[in-house]
């Protein structure tokens, strides 16, 4: 008898791991599932499986949980993340707690298949971290609401294959939303959150989503994706002359050279020897950009260098040896990820921080697979930038 690839799902919705495993019983896999993280560890740890499909956010012990336990008690088994939750925040976490991929929901039958296929075939790098690292991430602030069934809404229940939408619109007409909905197509009724809420989730989350669209640009609270400070500290360093020529965008209007002019910093340098300072590298095509991150950083006692072309990242790359690297993404005459690229092999012992303005769960999974150990995108508060600088540093130490 043909012994079949065994395959754990886990998923607090029941609905969503039958789908699972309807999806990949028809490639010959032996699927087991369970609604619980802590029962699903124990099963494993006494039985075979080649392969762990986990949803993120679950009551009791969540998926990042789950990674960091089964590391140290099945360290063999190869995982995938799955969560109609996306965020760079969970992706970067998961990726560096040992997942091979992390799936937003909804995905179609052939995303499932093709990852796991891919997983298991070893086609994914994955990401090697000491047990300090690993003890480090923080897994326990997910912040979502277990009352609600959006997550259940969020998955193709009836996948295989994708469910049309109702051509009456009659038949799948909600009376909560006002609306004929793919959720009463596939349920036969009205969702759990519409009968106990008597709300549309669905529509809830889209009023959320354009109220956000909406909200004016405030240069009081934040300066936009080039300038990511509090107003106030930019004002303080640079007076407010600066900000003036800045539009609701973040975008100055000031010539580039001129702007280039623009660096206060350099009338006061802080004094410590070589072997107390913190020297890191700050990668960003954004004069003013490197300044302010060299003014907040510096405050912590951070030596900041800083590069605004790729060959000046390169040369200083090859040049000094740097315990941070704070790098943004897209700068003019850069493919792709190639600087991360050769940052990470020039300097395999750097910790590498990516900021960018163009956040995407993608760049977030394949940066954390090259080596990136955190990904903050902008704008970005001081706070938040001390705190992942000085994460990533002592780790480096």
């Amino acid at each position: 008898m043909e012994n079949k690839t065994k395959i754990m799902v886990v998923d607090d919705e029941l609905g969503i791991c039958k789908n699972v495993e309807k999806i990949l019983t028809k490639n010959n896999y032996e699927v087991i599932h369970t609604q619980s993280a802590s029962q699903a560890l124990e099963m494993m740890k006494n039985d075979t499986f080649s392969l762990l499909i986990s949803d993120i956010v679950m009551p009791e012990m969540n998926g990042l949980e789950l990674l960091k336990q089964v590391a140290k008690e099945v360290p063999d088994i190869k995982t995938v993340m799955m969560t109609g939750y996306a965020s760079t925040n969970t992706a970067v976490k998961a990726i560096r707690l040992g997942a091979l991929d992390y799936i937003p929901k909804p995905f179609t039958p052939d995303e499932l298949r093709t990852t796991v296929t891919k997983a298991l075939l070893g086609e994914f790098q994955k990401t090697i971290i000491t047990d300090e690292e690993r003890d480090a991430i923080e897994v326990m602030d997910i912040d979502i609401d277990f009352g609600s069934d959006a997550a259940s809404n969020l998955i193709k229940t009836e996948a295989e294959p994708v469910l049309k939408k109702a051509e009456s619109t009659e038949e799948f007409f909600c009376n909560v939303g006002n609306m004929t909905c793919d959720v009463m197509e596939k349920l036969g009724t009205t969702c759990k959150t519409g009968v106990k809420k008597n709300y549309c989730p669905k529509l809830k989350a889209l009023a959320k989503k354009q109220a956000k669209k909406a909200i004016q640009f405030n240069p009081k609270t934040m300066i936009g994706i080039d300038q990511p400070f509090d107003y106030d500290e930019v004002v303080a360093i640079t007076g407010p002359e600066y900000v003036k020529y800045m539009d609701r965008d973040g975008f100055a209007f000031l010539p580039y050279e001129e702007l280039k002019k623009v660096d206060p910093l350099k009338t006061k340098q802080t004094t410590m020897t070589a072997s107390l300072q913190k020297n890191i590298l700050v990668v960003d095509d954004e004069v003013s950009v490197n300044n302010n991150i060299r003014k907040i950083l510096g405050k912590n006692g951070f030596q900041v260098d800083q590069a605004v072309t790729k060959e000046e990242a390169i040369e200083k790359i090859n040049q000094h040896p740097y315990r941070l690297v704070l790098l943004d993404l897209r700068m003019p005459g850069v493919s792709g990820l190639e600087l991360l690229r050769a940052i990470s092999q020039a300097q395999p012992f750097a910790r590498i921080i990516i900021i960018t303005g163009y956040a995407s769960i993608e760049t977030a999974i394949e940066t954390t697979r090259i080596g990136a150990v955190d990904y903050l995108p902008k704008p970005f508060t001081p706070d938040e930038l001390r705190n992942v600088a000085e994460k990533a540093y002592m780790l480096a130490a």
